[in-house]
């Protein structure tokens, strides 16, 4: 996945420890930022550290602040906005997982 205006730092994942069936990642973003619209493979979870953003999904606009927390469901299409100075949100996702990915390395339901 492709994330403009975005920082990311990767806690941990299959990719980086050859291990685990989560990715675990901090991701920050200034005033203004924008993610393309995007979806994951199986369930996303975050939960907002700090600031404010914008999640839309499924023709609505969910406003994320501090200590919301939020489930996405596998293949629902997303963008985030952030509406603060900062946002810093913690997301939990199974984009690298074998049971997310076939013998190819694509989705594999």
């Amino acid at each position: 996945m492709q994330l403009y205006d975005f920082a990311q730092k990767v806690l941990f994942s299959p990719a980086e420890r050859g291990e685990g069936f989560i990715k675990l990642s901090v991701t920050t973003g200034k005033k203004g930022a924008c993610s393309i619209a995007h979806s994951h493979p199986r369930d996303e979870v975050t939960l907002t550290l700090k600031g404010e953003a914008i999640l839309r999904a499924g023709g609505k606009e969910y406003h994320m602040t501090e200590g919301t927390a939020v489930r996405l469901p596998p293949g629902l299409e997303h963008t985030v906005e952030v509406i603060s100075e900062e946002w810093i949100v913690v997301a939990a996702y199974c984009d690298e997982c074998t049971l997310c990915r076939g013998s190819e390395g694509f989705f594999n339901p």
